[in-house]
């Protein structure tokens, strides 16, 4: 059966069939290219040091890329290395032309083997809008450098885009076709102004270098804000410090391809080769990743939209200002003769005060001697007014520039706190946004809740707590002593009623953080067992883990794991939460409980993703939701891309915090 399209876009029917798909081998240039991606990604898996990159990077397949290193790629503004684009394009293009143009080969059919070779390239990596785009202003660009009209790149940028919306409309909804426009755009347009005034500082080869990537993402930010609410603060460095290898990495691995379907025993050394640079691109990624303060929260909507490019606005206002607008003592201009024009349009140097002398030269229609026709020119005195005047305009202009730099950094900051809305009325559970640590919060009624693990920042705990308006803490779960658990108790019992205080351990004391905490809140910390349970407001909590009292041995295996039911208007919610708890305690946990075999409606994943939670109670519990408590930007890899991988396997849906807060 077919329906209407429930969302904008060229389809406009969806057909539901009503049996199980047959799937049937692509034949014709699908088939053939299908087989030559399959080859190739096998090709670069042999090595997998590289972590899947180099089929993403060369042909924009991402299937085997590491998510971990996805991940920090997009943290660092790199994602964009992984879709194929303009930048591949063009590489193919001068590569073949290069090339052919060495072999002697006429520059009209270098010209077309380039334009055939890009082709080729595009049925390859499939035309995905980007690629679309790049492939046509490149073959725009080599009819124009045959044409002798080579310098013409934003009409040829301009042509492109008629051309391709005129194809296919929709393009113009299409954040990747965007983008790619916007950085074209931005290059062609900024790229070589900036590039005049950086080299001021620098070498011109390094402000080439540094301008690509700098004005790419000026023009791209007001549309990125609108799919991620940040900034990459690390996005220029880690531009500029990858790029070097990418026109090698896309060369080697495009010729390991054509090695493959004619050649296939060269393919592999030169797959090694490209895959020496990936590892660069990847280390580049992970170090800029693993630093402090890798992205600045940015308002939503328009008003971000708006706010990102008066940003970009100002940058670029002051990387492109003149040498003129200095405020370096004014001097006389030397201008030289200019044999072009006449010499009477020339006035005579200054008398000292008693104004011009009118110049006395020969010219067309006077005799010799003859004074001339008043000249058009200034005085002295009024050139050097005018440079004060201009020199006075500068100085406001930076001023100006300078207070629009404050107004919208102030204006973000403002717009982003006020753009964290409260949490609905009717919540059921919450976790919070602690960084690399667990903090979860469940309502038991309104102003009450649940609290289990604090995660490691007291501050980011109270302004969780704040923002789902808790003011009585009916008990407070503490899952096993490491700080990332209970580092943040301080914030949690700030200002808040505490009724109770549970904690479960190895160890033979409480820490000094929390012992405090609990003497502020005016509890007495109570040990859990697999005895304990609570009878909350609508929350039922058994302590399924550990069995009994703990001591000694890894404190992971003393980490508390609470099964809670949760009453809701529609029918009771299941939800596990592991804390810390690993493989083998998970596996013996679950053979010790039927009542687990029925599964469960919400999984806590166990320590942050990590390989060692393993996936026995993904694969027995079957949830229907996910949730893992993970800091963005930790240095463990978390979560682990085994953890991932079986999530996505049982059909899981995942709400992480280092994705969604």
């Amino acid at each position: 059966m077919m329906e209407p399209s429930d969302r904008p876009g060229r389809a406009t029917a969806m057909f539901l069939p009503s049996s199980r798909p047959t799937i049937v081998r692509a034949t014709g240039w699908l088939g053939t290219t299908d087989t030559l991606r399959a080859d190739f990604r096998s090709a670069a898996e042999q090595d997998g040091r590289d972590r899947g990159l180099l089929p993403g990077m060369v042909l924009g397949d991402r299937t085997a890329l590491d998510p971990a290193l996805e991940s920090n790629m997009k943290t660092t503004g790199l994602t964009h290395l992984t879709a194929v684009s303009g930048a591949n394009c063009s590489y193919v293009l001068a590569f073949t032309f290069i090339g052919l143009r060495v072999a002697r080969t006429p520059r009209a059919v270098a010209a077309a083997g380039a334009v055939l070779a890009l082709a080729a390239f595009v049925f390859l990596v499939r035309p995905e809008p980007s690629v679309l785009r790049a492939a046509v202003m490149g073959a725009i660009g080599v009819a124009a450098v045959l044409s002798g009209r080579g310098k013409v790149s934003l009409t040829l940028l301009m042509l492109s885009i008629i051309i391709l919306l005129a194809v296919d409309p929709w393009l113009s909804v299409s954040f990747a076709f965007m983008l790619s426009v916007a950085a074209t755009l931005g290059l062609v347009i900024a790229g070589p102004s900036v590039v005049e005034s950086t080299c001021r500082v620098m070498p011109r080869v390094l402000a080439q270098l540094l301008a690509i990537p700098l004005t790419a993402q000026l023009f791209c930010t007001p549309i990125l804000v609108l799919l991620q609410p940040s900034l990459p603060v690390y996005s220029l460095p880690a531009n500029v410090a990858a790029s070097p290898v990418v026109p090698a990495i896309t060369l080697l691995g495009m010729v390991s391809v054509l090695a493959l379907a004619g050649a296939p025993a060269l393919a592999h050394p030169l797959v090694i080769a490209a895959q020496c640079g990936t590892r660069w691109v990847g280390a580049v990624a992970d170090t800029f990743a693993d630093l402090p303060g890798t992205s600045v929260p940015w308002a939503t909507g328009p008003v971000g939209v708006v706010l990102a490019a008066l940003a970009s606005a100002v940058v670029l206002s002051l990387l492109i200002r003149k040498p003129g607008s200095s405020t370096a003592p004014l001097k006389t201009p030397y201008r030289p003769l200019d044999r072009r024009r006449p010499p009477w349009e020339y006035a005579a140097p200054d008398t000292g005060g008693a104004g011009p002398s009118a110049p006395v030269m020969s010219h067309p229609g006077g005799a010799a001697g003859t004074p001339a026709s008043p000249p058009r020119s200034r005085t002295h005195a009024d050139a050097v007014s005018m440079a004060h005047s201009q020199r006075r305009r500068s100085g406001r202009c930076r001023a100006a520039v300078a207070t629009c730099v404050v107004l919208a950094v102030v204006v973000g900051a403002i717009v982003n706190h006020a753009r964290q809305p409260a949490a609905p009325s009717d919540w059921l559970l919450a976790v919070c946004d602690v960084g690399q640590g667990d903090g979860l919060v469940v309502r038991t009624k309104a102003g009450h809740a649940l609290v289990v693990d604090t995660g490691p920042d007291p501050d980011a705990m109270d302004r969780c707590l704040d923002r789902l308006a808790v003011d009585v803490i009916d008990a407070l779960v503490i899952t096993h002593l490491h700080d990332d658990h209970y580092g943040g108790t301080a914030g949690a019992v700030r200002g808040r009623t505490v009724e109770a205080l549970y904690y479960s351990t190895g160890e033979e004391g409480l820490p000094r953080e929390l012992a405090d905490a609990a003497s502020e809140a005016g509890v007495l910390p109570t040990e859990l067992d697999g005895g304990t349970a609570l009878d909350l407001d609508g929350v039922k909590v058994d302590v399924l883990w550990p069995e009994g009292p703990v001591s000694g041995g890894e404190e992971n295996d003393a980490s508390a794991v609470l099964d809670l039911l949760v009453d809701t208007p529609r029918r009771p919610v299941r939800i596990l939460l592991t804390g810390d708890q690993e493989e083998d305690m998970a596996a013996r946990m679950i053979a010790a409980t039927p009542a687990l075999h029925e599964g469960v409606d919400v999984l806590k994943i166990a320590h942050h993703g990590a390989r060692n939670g393993g996936t026995v109670l993904i694969d027995g519990l079957h949830p229907r939701l996910a949730v893992i408590s993970v800091g963005a930007d930790n240095d463990y890899g978390h979560p682990h891309p085994m953890i991932v991988r079986a999530l996505e396997t049982a059909g899981v849906p995942t709400a992480r915090t280092d994705e969604l807060g």
